[in-house]
């Protein structure tokens, strides 16, 4: 074992030593605790009054039993990533967040030429200042649903099928 592994062991044993005579002497009972790695720090935590409580995933203890003592209560178990909740992007979701909001109508108002106006798909953005939708194998954007090489009101009306508001989930069959 490197030097650098032990002081950082050495570190947390310190650590919690302290933290366990701190707690006992404010009346706290820790007659049961376990060392672990990782986790703090994130946005997941427990807070109560002026306690705050973060912790780590993956430990054997990790479980969804309630630890309760006096006015405290603590649930163990694991934290959870929140994924969008589509699985295939509609495509007039051009942030690829699962809605079609007022994110995507700005890249899609920044990308408009107009009726029978061309975009030149080899020199955006500079064409079409602050439209970052990259052409397609075609040299089609996305924001051209219906592939005629222009961004007009037939593709707003897509677009505003399409559009569902913010953290509502978009209907997939909206750009047919």
């Amino acid at each position: 074992m490197n030097a650098n592994r032990r002081r950082g062991g050495l570190s947390i044993l310190l650590s919690v030593l302290c933290v366990t005579t701190i707690l006992a002497a404010d009346g706290f009972d820790l007659s049961w605790w376990t060392v672990d790695g990782g986790g703090a720090g994130v946005s997941n935590s427990s807070t109560g009054g002026s306690y705050t409580l973060s912790g780590t995933i993956g430990q054997p203890d990790a479980n969804p039993v309630v630890m309760t003592g006096g006015q405290f209560a603590l649930t163990g178990g694991f934290w959870s990533v929140i994924l969008p909740v589509c699985s295939a992007f509609v495509p007039v979701d051009f942030d690829q967040d699962c809605d079609v909001d007022a994110a995507d109508l700005q890249v899609f108002a920044a990308c408009v030429t107009g009726p029978a106006v061309p975009y030149d798909p080899a020199t955006l953005p500079q064409s079409e200042p602050g439209c970052t939708l990259t052409p397609d194998g075609n040299g089609h954007i996305a924001a051209d649903f219906d592939k005629d090489d222009d961004v007009d009101q037939s593709d707003f009306g897509i677009l505003q099928r399409g559009y569902s508001g913010a953290g509502r989930p978009a209907d997939p069959n909206c750009a047919n």
